[in-house]
């Protein structure tokens, strides 16, 4: 068996064997929220590295990169949500352990290199670990047994539905794949006699690292070609290894997680392993408020749309499942300080939001709960009419419940399925599909087709003439239409509408068919294709002449947004220096955000300073100018370009005045003044060395400082006080406070000494010294410990133990003098004996300790039988 080894010791070696042991680029995990808008979530390690695997961005040099990636899979295909809690090793969010290879090394290299990290730098013991290959992989074989030298008994072949990978839609780069499993003992065998890693699917064999290998082309007709480039890319999560090599069953028992189990079984009063039922739920709190938390600190909030939907699901099933255990108040904001703990140092967004995943977190449970028990009791009603009838809930009643008390369509099938009924899932479907008034965001992510067939259309049809830099209004040609029901899609052959890239959102507007008005509600673009997304009843046909209008006023507003991107980063630049890099950015009609690498908060001051710089150049009224050049005059000419993005041979330059000049493809100003006044909103970490400012412009920024001057009135006239003098008073009730918590304070601690002449009088005599054993009333721990050391003081022989109470709050405390301490007796495990019996726990020295409880009941009753196993 391996030496055991903490999850953040195999994060750190893993990364240490690629990036030093074989020169790979360390990089940073990317965001949960994926920069690619078809998909919901980060699943995979590679998600960031999609761009360089498909040729449209070059990979760094050397070609061969390292991450570990945070992952979520909680909706869509990917989804693990109906396992999770179910099983002891299926989460909704994850660690991805990953290596990667662009047209570098291959097989040769990549499978020694994996079964030396898990044979010598995990130590797992040779003979428990199994190899899978694809049917066919005679390559990956001979590397396994002849050169790595794994037994040939133990390399299993399997089909393609288990090791071989892609492609994604009907053609596309795919490949075979091989896998490590690991043997946890027959004890975990599901005892059947044919039991064994090619025949059964029980918990004794776990999959610890998937190597892909994409070598391979497949055409719409399934024909297989060599790939030019062949590519490596590795997953090994890292909550099963760490399992693995701590000898455990479960991925809860690791210390990647057992603290937020222990910290849900400590609020719950439920102990693990006591029953199924009762783990079940625990998991699934235990894994959901982990996943929430990193959802959150990525940007993400509870809302009824995409991923912002998944997180409310994920949320309010974290919440049903506190209710089965008993706790009928909001909790899961209390787990979060425990996940930051075991989390923040390698994910610093984590510490940079903690507040607002708790506000974001107990908002949402404060929502659910008001209404959670009148849905509950209507599902209930369903239930039983359900079993009457023995048919299932509807899609109307099912959705009904969505729409009116926020229950997700998952919840109720999970509360269903554990009563024997299922649900209407395509009923549902219908019913959304009908509902009149849809979010405008979510209908914008709506493809009707994949994006395989947008490329092959791409194809046939060429490239959209883009004439929106010039013109407002054109009349142009529809080539194609896409259409289901009222959701259509068309081509036109030239457009003056702006589709979302570099950043910035789409245009919005109106098309004039036949003198019906119709609006465009996004543009996508594919390879230089734009794909105009209406939603109408008018009949469009192809060949027919239409009238296309942007939304002009929209337009000016996302335009001076984005060049406050462009003199952002050059105002960054001059106050933190050249180690400013862009990162992303987004850009609307009513704000901006940016994100660039740099390795430490901005100070106050700093921020202040780039504002002021960003609006002097506003008001010197600098022209905004572009140009048309080669690619590699325009870097000659020092045009900054954004890493990951992909560039044709012509570029656009947007040069503002001489201190910003950019290959950019977006709509600008055409004078700075344009921008009229910038404020900037926040500046915060979204990943280890990489910074976020928000900023608004024009009316934005005016309206927020409206916004800001009205809640400032509302305090001055709080405090009647003019305006120049707030702070002054708000400082001077500030320090009142402190005075005023001082003296509570100083008379909590005087009542608190009232006590200990009582108290030492019912001391009794105990082995050369005094045992004082004793319940003090409306004492908090401050006071509990003036009385403890007061009671030292008068016997410096003795065993202390005291539970002070303040409403159904207790602290029970304990001090043990050094002649008591070698004979034996531990204040840590007492007040964890006593807190226990009270739904309690804690610890700490063996002379010193404490710890919290709240069943004031058992109280009494538990000091009375602590006290009995001493005299």
């Amino acid at each position: 068996m391996s030496s055991k080894l903490s999850g953040k010791e195999i994060r750190q070696k893993f990364l240490d064997f690629f990036e030093k042991k074989h020169n790979h680029i360390l990089m940073k995990s990317s965001s949960l929220i994926p920069d690619n808008p078809t998909l919901l979530l980060t699943s995979a390690g590679m998600v960031q590295f999609i761009p360089m695997y498909l040729g449209y961005v070059e990979p760094p040099n050397p070609p061969r990169i390292t991450t570990v990636q945070k992952c979520a899979r909680a909706g869509g295909k990917d989804s693990d949500i109906e396992n999770v809690g179910r099983t002891p090793r299926h989460h909704t969010f994850f660690e991805m352990l990953g290596n990667f290879a662009f047209g570098d090394y291959f097989k040769e290299e990549i499978i020694p290199w994996a079964w030396e990290f898990v044979t010598q730098d995990l130590n797992l013991d040779k003979s428990r670990l199994w190899i899978t290959i694809y049917e066919t992989d005679d390559e990956s074989f001979e590397i396994w047994n002849k050169k790595v030298g794994v037994p040939q008994d133990r390399i299993i072949r399997k089909g393609k539905k288990d090791n071989f990978w892609g492609p994604v839609g009907t053609e596309g780069s795919c490949g075979p794949c091989t896998e490590i499993h690991y043997d946890l003992g027959e004890e975990y065998s599901c005892g059947h006699p044919n039991c064994g890693i090619d025949t059964c699917e029980c918990d004794r064999f776990v999959e610890i690292w998937n190597l892909v290998f994409t070598e391979l082309y497949q055409d719409e007709q399934g024909n297989l070609s060599p790939l030019e480039k062949k590519n490596v890319d590795t997953g090994m999560g890292l909550e099963r290894i760490t399992m693995v090599c701590n000898d455990k069953s479960s991925t809860f028992e690791t210390d990647l997680l057992l603290p937020i189990l222990n910290k849900v079984c400590e609020i719950s009063g439920k102990k693990y392993n006591e029953n199924e039922k009762t783990n079940i739920s625990l998991r699934i709190i235990t894994d959901h408020i982990r996943c929430v938390s990193f959802m959150i600190a990525d940007g993400l909030v509870p809302s009824n749309e995409g991923r912002n939907y998944v997180l409310r699901m994920i949320l309010r099933r974290a919440l049903r499942h506190g209710r089965i255990l008993g706790i009928n108040d909001i909790f899961l904001y209390k787990i979060v300080d425990t996940v930051v703990n075991i989390y923040g140092e390698i994910y610093p967004e984590l510490v940079e939001n903690k507040d607002k995943i708790i506000n974001e977190i107990t908002k949402e449970e404060k929502r659910f709960l008001q209404t959670l028990e009148k849905g509950q009791n209507i599902l209930d009603e369903l239930i039983e009419k359900a079993k009457q009838n023995s048919s299932k809930i509807s899609g109307e009643d099912a959705f009904k419940l969505y729409d009116t008390f926020g229950f997700p369509l998952e919840l109720t099938i999970e509360i269903a399925l554990e009563n024997g009924i299922s649900v209407d899932k395509e009923g549902f479907e219908t019913e959304m599909k009908e509902q009149k008034k849809r979010a405008k965001e979510a209908r914008k992510k709506i493809n009707l087709t994949d994006d395989l067939v947008y490329t092959n259309m791409a194809k046939t049809l060429g490239k959209t003439d883009f004439c929106g830099y010039n013109l407002e209004e054109c009349e142009c040609n529809v080539l194609e239409i896409i259409q289901e029901d009222e959701n259509i899609e068309v081509i036109l052959d030239q457009t003056p509408f702006y589709a979302e890239s570099g950043g910035q959102v789409a245009d919005e507007g109106i098309l004039t068919i036949n003198n019906n008005i119709v609006e465009v509600f996004d543009v996508q673009k594919f390879d230089n294709m734009f794909v105009h997304k209406l939603k109408t009843t008018c009949p469009i046909e192809k060949g027919e002449k239409i009238k296309a209008k942007i939304d002009t006023t929209r337009r000016k507003k996302i335009a001076a947004h984005h060049s406050l991107a462009h003199l952002l980063q050059a105002a960054l630049i001059q106050v933190l220096g050249d180690e400013v890099k862009q990162a992303g950015s987004y850009v609307d009609e009513s704000r901006m955000r940016f994100d660039f690498s740099y390795e430490k908060a901005m100070t106050p001051c700093q921020i202040e300073q780039v504002e002021q710089i960003i609006n002097e150049w506003i008001f010197q009224g600098l022209d905004v100018k572009t140009s048309i050049m080669d690619l590699e005059e325009a870097q000659k000419t020092g045009a900054m370009a954004l890493f990951g993005e992909k560039y044709e041979d012509k570029v656009r330059v947007v040069s503002i005045g001489d201190i910003s000049k950019e290959l950019c493809g977006g709509t600008h100003v055409k004078n700075t003044e344009q921008i009229g006044i910038v404020k900037i909103l926040s500046e915060s970490a979204i990943a280890a060395g990489t910074r976020r400012i928000e900023a608004v412009s024009n009316l934005s920024a005016l309206e927020y400082l409206n916004k800001k001057a009205q809640e400032f009135d509302k305090i001055a006239n709080t405090f009647k006080a003019p305006t120049n003098e707030v702070f002054e008073r708000f400082e001077k009730t500030i320090t009142e406070n402190k005075e005023l918590s001082k003296k509570v304070k100083e008379l909590e601690t005087k009542l608190a000494l009232l006590n200990v002449e009582a108290i030492l009088d019912n001391a009794k005599d105990f082995e050369d010294g005094k045992l004082i054993i004793t319940k003090v009333e409306n004492v908090n721990a401050e006071g509990l410990k003036n009385i403890i050391e007061k009671i030292s003081d008068k016997y410096p022989s003795s065993i202390i133990v005291l539970a002070g109470t303040v409403e159904d709050k207790i602290t029970i405390m304990s001090k043990i003098s050094e002649n008591f301490v070698k004979k034996g007796f531990q204040a840590g495990k007492i007040v964890n004996e006593i807190a226990s019996k009270c739904e309690g726990k804690g610890g700490g020295r063996p002379n010193f300790a404490q710890a919290g409880a709240k069943n004031k009941a058992n109280l009494d009753e538990a000091l009375s039988e602590f006290e009995k196993t001493l005299i």
